[in-house]
């Protein structure tokens, strides 16, 4: 009788033993994602240090440029061409027809450290870098329209949105392969503003004129400014999407608008682990959302990423490269309703000969 209650005893202990195992190992992981979740603090970026370089000092495009940027919330600075010394920041060329040799070798080295060059108007006639825009003079349409495609200097943008101009003068880039165009004059389809990368190296063009336009303070106009200088600059920049699967993966047109109306909120930001990027998803609206995607056009001297973080935040979720373009798409199954989901983006691969790379 004495040996079956000692073996009865044991098969309790290891019952027990089990359940104490499965609880500590739950409770481990759940305090283990907790953890991870706390450590998800945003390190939000400041918008870049923008000067505009001029080379007339009365120019009004220039002092129209200030004005607009101003009210976008991103504060320029305008300096006449002779008194131009590059540190750091963004460097924007408005009304410069050429660039000293003296000031063009400083730019090549600005552009090594880290500086970012980019054009209002008509561009400066001698090259800086691996970079030669030309551009033409003519009038203004009277209206101007956002492209549909995805692009990371419309990020969040409402696709096909259009602005009204006056005929004022406005400068017409000559376009080349190279080059996205993201707002063309809806009559002529001359190209009103533009960016190009390669090999790390950022610009953007933009060649309307801020005081032909009729609304200066038209929301899409503002975020399109902060968005692109953002780029330029190299800071994280994404879009979002929902639908069916190929839809929300190429984020059509459709599938940004179905994402807006349906309130798929989402964000990427830098994490204090310069090394990490956080991703967050929500559904913020009254059903489900189904194949939400966030694609992240990354920084320029990072070359891949991997999805981080404890096996609970990174369930389901799928991380797609799309190296042609320098970015990636992070999606989910789903979203159901007030469900908010955090992920962790880990560098895994850097370009080391990219502007800022050590």
């Amino acid at each position: 009788m004495s040996r079956h209650e000692h073996r009865t005893d044991w098969r309790a202990l290891l019952f027990y033993g089990v359940v104490f195992v499965i609880v500590l190992l739950v409770g481990g992981t759940a305090i283990w994602s907790f953890i991870e979740r706390q450590a998800l603090v945003i390190a939000p970026e400041q918008l870049p240090k923008v000067t505009i370089v001029t080379g007339d000092d009365s120019s009004k495009l220039a002092a129209s440029w200030v004005s607009l940027l101003t009210k976008a919330e991103i504060a320029p600075t305008l300096v006449p061409l002779d008194h131009f010394n590059p540190i750091e920041g963004v460097v924007v060329f408005c009304d410069v027809p050429s660039i000293p040799p003296k000031l063009a070798a400083s730019l090549v080295e600005f552009t090594r450290r880290g500086g970012v060059i980019s054009y209002i108007g008509v561009p400066p006639q001698n090259a800086i870098g691996r970079f030669q825009l030309s551009a033409d003079v003519g009038r203004a349409d009277p209206v101007m329209k956002l492209s549909e495609q995805v692009s990371p200097v419309l990020a969040r943008l409402t696709p096909g949105h259009e602005l009204g101009s006056r005929p004022v003068p406005v400068a017409f880039l000559n376009e080349n392969p190279r080059m996205t165009v993201d707002i063309r004059w809806r009559d002529s389809a001359r190209a009103a503003a533009a960016h190009f990368e390669e090999q790390g190296s950022r610009v953007i063009w933009l060649g309307f004129a801020p005081e032909g336009l009729y609304n200066k303070d038209d929301r899409q106009l503002l975020l399109f400014l902060r968005t692109a200088f953002r780029w330029v600059a190299g800071q994280p920049v994404s879009d979002g999407a929902v639908g069916a699967p190929p839809a929300a993966k190429t984020l059509t047109p459709a599938a940004r608008r179905e994402a807006r109306e349906k309130q798929f909120t989402f964000s990427v930001d830098r994490l204090p682990d310069p090394k990490l990027f956080g991703v967050r998803m929500s559904n913020r609206g009254k059903l489900p959302l189904y194949n939400p995607t966030v694609k992240l056009w990354l920084p320029p001297d990072v070359i891949e990423v991997k999805l981080a973080g404890d096996l609970i935040m990174k369930r389901n979720a799928t991380l797609t490269g799309v190296p042609e373009e320098g970015a990636v798409l992070v999606s989910l199954p789903s979203l159901q309703r007030d469900e908010e989901r955090v992920l962790k983006l880990k560098i895994a691969a850097t370009r080391t000969n990219a502007p800022g790379s050590q």
